[in-house]
């Protein structure tokens, strides 16, 4: 997390350990009453709301209110609505407004007021009534337009089942799906209805339809191979159109090669890669050509899947020098902390990299794709830097975001747009020209941070971008609008990255909310989000990711991580994970994603002060426990302590999770665990601190395949 707001510290974190306090200090939920309220406020609920249905079917809701049968009714009326929760087995909100299409234009996607409405009046009504349940398919989807009735020229279904981009972007909403084709779809040549059968119609995308499979880098690194097969009629003339992600339909361009279709397409043609003319990052369509002569899209779109494949550094993956997975997150700005991050006896370190302080400023021309871009100097200054880490045998870690709210040219356009006072970092720019900048700007990165032997190992993208409100900020936007921008912030990161250095690991960067039973507002679940982020990349060209994780304690203010909260299980559904249940996740990842998929922890950060009360002795105690669960999970390839000191933002909110308190002259227990916990001296160092976790007689009896073997240097 970035900590370096003291105002968001305060307002989130606070706030979300003490849900987690009070969740963990509530008594399980008991023996029920034999009857519960369904009247709130003067409204009896009881034709959309069970008690009994709604616990079994929400159990994370009770838990979070003890099973307190009003104080759950409160939460499905003011909240549970609002979020489309089923609250009796015979009504269900979906069903409700997909059957009432008057209501549906009424109310749209105020989802509470269909609630209102069955209870008022809907469930007197049989019409009505028979749409509470079991209506799968919206009916009579609207198909006047600002006046306009486009009936002949468009169909709902039609238009949804062959643009599913325009579904992620606006939903099920039948008047947004209508405007898109109204403003755009038909100025792009998308078809609003099937085409009419007759023998003398001309074909286009309604009569010829391709699926590309695979798009990939050729002839050692220099060509494009698209991939295709057909659905209908053969022998059309088709043409591959390479256009910016932030560019729909091919209307005025001209293909880049042109064939034929046929049950099996193969076109190629050159990448271009670092000259004006590069398709490097660019997404491929494919049209067909209509007897007019016009150029009409009639397959899906795709990007390249393995940049790494024109990659020229070619260089292996680094290994630290001491061999263990032992990380410290910190700032490497002057020698002083480099000098410490040897003294410590560091195998990693891993560093913030807000992009601004790169965008800003000047001195460091950098050219890409025909282009000159000025960058700051500082790139060469953290070069430098990494390179002093690299020579002690340090492995280095960045973690990449735009945090600066006033640069607004560099963010989503949503995000651009909307309030941003409480976010800290902010979805970067996919959607125009300014894209490029960004993609120069981290081609630029990645070629200075490469050499001389891969001086910047793993590259992160964004922080803990689950939590959309505050890390990953893109706006007021659906979790499909979101989902889709996230991926193509990350596929604009990863090539960058790997099209410079082939064996360079991207990741994707999670908090510790994995699996919540119950909403928590500005957070989407990372399991959910994940399987939702990989699915998406498939669809449009599949790319390695690896996965950063932050394994920090529930409540997250308290270093006794041992001491197990009811949101933390041991499986891989768990609500949240900690180190004590971090190796059922990695199980989790690698047995639904494969073994291929790398896993680092690097941000777990433990305070010395809790509720008030001197906790450093446990915060020890974490960091040689947490350490050790670590090394010896052959899943998990390195875990980075946060942080070097104590940073006073964060000290204000309750959080004191430095090593050292304000100065390297001012050590806690935990630094001298630190520096010798992966050392031949390991024992002497960290045994006292055995007795604050459960009374545990040994490491070994704490940790799988503990062995002390491994501490040689």
């Amino acid at each position: 997390m970035n900590r370096q707001n003291p105002l968001f510290r305060l307002l989130l974190k606070t706030a979300a350990a003490i849900l987690f306090a009070v969740l963990i200090a509530m008594p399980a939920a008991g023996v029920f009453a034999a009857s519960h309220p369904t009247v709130y406020n003067g409204v009896d609920y009881r034709r959309v709301y069970s008690y009994d249905y709604f616990v079994a079917r929400y159990p994370g809701i009770s838990e979070k209110y003890g099973g307190n049968d009003k104080q759950i009714l409160k939460y499905f009326v003011t909240t549970g609505m609002k979020r489309q929760l089923r609250g009796i087995k015979s009504f269900s909100v979906k069903s409700y407004r997909y059957g009432n299409p008057d209501l549906r234009r009424k109310y749209v996607y105020d989802y509470k007021k269909y609630y209102m409405h069955y209870v008022k009046s809907g469930y007197k009504s049989k019409s009505r009534k028979a749409t509470a349940l079991g209506v799968t398919k919206m009916r009579s989807p609207v198909t006047t337009y600002k006046g306009k009735d486009y009936a002949k020229v468009y169909d709902y279904f039609y238009y949804t089942k062959h643009n599913p981009d325009v579904v992620e972007d606006v939903g099920d909403d039948d008047l947004k799906v209508l405007e898109h084709f109204a403003r755009y779809g038909q100025r792009e040549g998308r078809a609003g209805r099937a085409p009419a059968a007759s023998p003398s119609c001309r074909y286009d995308d309604g009569s010829v339809k391709v699926t590309i499979s695979s798009v990939k880098i050729t002839g050692s690194g220099t060509k494009v191979t698209v991939k295709a097969k057909t659905t209908g009629k053969s022998g059309i003339r088709i043409g591959l159109f390479p256009q910016p992600s932030y560019v729909t339909g091919v209307k005025g361009k001209t293909p880049s090669v042109t064939g034929r279709t046929s049950s099996a397409i193969t076109l190629t043609m050159p990448l271009n890669r670092n000259n004006s003319k590069s398709v490097l990052q660019d997404k491929f369509y494919i049209a067909a050509q209509s007897k007019s002569g016009s150029w009409r899209v009639c397959s899906n779109y795709m990007y390249i899947q393995n940049p790494e494949a024109c990659a020229t550094n070619t260089k292996a993956f680094p290994k630290p020098a001491r061999g263990t997975k032992k990380g410290l997150k910190m700032l490497i700005g002057t020698d002083e902390y480099i000098r410490k991050a040897i003294d410590l006896k560091c195998s990693h370190v891993l560093v913030d990299f807000p992009i601004e302080i790169f965008l800003r400023g000047s001195g460091l021309n950098y050219r890409y794709e025909g282009k000159t871009y000025n960058f700051s100097s500082s790139i060469l200054a953290y070069q430098t830097q990494l390179k002093k880490l690299k020579s002690a045998g340090i492995v280095a870690t960045g973690v990449f975001y735009l945090s600066d709210r006033s640069m607004t040219q560099y963010m989503m356009p949503t995000a651009a747009a909307a309030d941003r006072s409480g976010s800290t970092i902010f979805a970067i720019n996919t959607k125009n020209s300014k894209r490029k900048t960004l993609e120069a700007l981290f081609s630029c990165l990645a070629d200075y941070f490469t050499r001389d032997g891969a001086l910047l190992a793993n590259w992160i993208y964004g922080n803990e971008s689950n939590q959309y409100k505050v890390y990953n900020f893109c706006g007021n936007v659906t979790y499909s609008h979101f989902i889709k921008d996230y991926t193509e912030q990350f596929r604009l990161f990863n090539t960058a990255v790997k099209s410079r250095w082939k064996n360079a690991r991207t990741y994707i960067c999670f908090d510790h909310n994995w699996n919540l039973s119950f909403d928590l507002a500005g957070s989407y679940r990372g399991k959910a989000m994940l399987a939702s982020i990989n699915t998406y990349l498939k669809k449009h060209g599949a790319v390695h990711w690896d996965l950063a994780l932050h394994p920090y304690p529930s409540p997250e203010q308290d270093a006794r991580f041992w001491n197990r909260s009811r949101l933390v299980s041991f499986s891989g559904s768990s609500q949240q994970y900690t180190m004590l249940n971090i190796g059922y996740i990695a199980k989790y990842i690698k047995e639904t994603y494969g073994k291929g998929v790398h896993i680092i922890l690097p941000e777990t950060g433990y305070s010395s002060v809790y509720q008030g009360t001197n906790m450093e002795a446990a915060q020890a105690a974490a960091i040689a426990y947490s350490y050790y669960i670590a090394e010896f999970d052959s899943r998990i390839d390195m875990i980075g302590i946060h942080r070097e000191m104590n940073d006073r933002g964060e000290a204000a909110a309750g959080f004191s999770q430095g090593i050292f308190r304000y100065s390297f002259n001012d050590p806690k227990p935990a630094a001298d665990v630190f520096k010798y916990m992966d050392t031949p001296s390991w024992k002497a160092h960290t045994q006292k601190y055995l007795r604050y976790i459960n009374r545990a007689s040994s490491w070994k009896s704490l940790v799988s395949r503990f062995s002390a073997g491994r501490f040689t240097q």
